[in-house]
């Protein structure tokens, strides 16, 4: 593994490509979206669980959160 030079944007890829690859390893145990549903929902669990266990406060957990959830939403326009 190399490590690089961080910043915000390197971590920021960093942690995209390494859940683009945890959905593709995921999505070829599925064949159908209701359990490939049920997957995405244990890897939010455990995604969750990692923020509010390194966040300082479980506010600072949910801003981040939220914060996350805008860029998905303006992805996705």
């Amino acid at each position: 593994m190399t490590k690089t030079k961080m910043d915000t944007n390197a971590a920021f890829q960093i942690g995209r490509e390494n859940a683009l690859d945890a959905l593709e390893k995921m999505g070829k145990h599925f064949d159908d979206n209701e359990h490939a549903k049920d997957g995405v929902a244990g890897l939010l669990v455990t995604v969750f669980s990692c923020i509010y266990a390194l966040a300082p406060t479980k506010q600072d957990g949910d801003t981040l959160i939220a914060l996350a959830k805008q860029f998905a939403l303006k992805e996705m326009e």
